[in-house]
């Protein structure tokens, strides 16, 4: 019902947004408008949002692993946890790009990581509903699917660290510490909250 609002919103905008994947126009056509807080984006946003909850949900169910007694408990858990951590991400990185004069950016980068984000969410609804309503998962389908999201995630993040290198290469110290503060750390954070 998402997915179908934001083509509602925009046809042309998803259907580029769709190839992302295999071709770079939605990238290269909609970064310059920059803007985050479209409805369209919006849409897709909380569309990654339920997506990758139900996800996580999933695995928590195949890990067996019990954080409350009561399923819907933990999804709705997960969902406030991960949207938490997703905004606040977008918000201490604005804040950062603000306080040192780079907007620019990180606004292209953060439409970057956020539509490819919104991408994987995509990819993670046929693999839910077969999921829920066809096979049964089982661990080793689970770690190889976390492994190739972040196989995924990480070619999204060096092709645009590869794209800006110059960039980088003269501030390595922050870069290397917003690495860590920004990129790694909220994951960490987000296994501790949830387990």
């Amino acid at each position: 019902m998402l997915l179908a609002a934001a083509k509602g919103v925009n046809v042309l905008r998803f259907t580029d947004f769709i190839m992302l994947f295999s071709n770079s126009k939605y990238i290269i056509s909609y970064q310059k408008l920059n803007k985050l807080s479209s409805l369209f984006n919006a849409i897709l946003l909380l569309f990654q949002v339920v997506s990758v909850s139900l996800f996580l949900y999933l695995c928590f169910g195949v890990f067996e692993w019990q954080i409350v007694p009561d399923q819907i408990t933990l999804y709705f858990k997960i969902v406030i946890i991960y949207t938490v951590i997703v905004i606040c991400k977008l918000l201490i990185e604005k804040i950062v790009a603000t306080i040192f004069s780079i907007d620019s950016i990180i606004d292209e980068y953060l439409f970057y990581k956020v539509s490819y984000r919104n991408f994987m969410g995509v990819i993670l609804l046929p693999i839910n509903i077969i999921f829920i309503y066809a096979l049964q998962p089982s661990k080793i389908a689970f770690i190889i699917l976390v492994f190739l999201l972040i196989i995924l995630n990480t070619i999204m993040l060096v092709s645009f660290y590869k794209k800006n290198e110059n960039i980088i290469l003269n501030h390595l110290f922050y870069f290397i510490l917003y690495l860590c503060a920004l990129e790694i750390a909220p994951y960490f954070i987000l296994y501790k909250l949830i387990s």
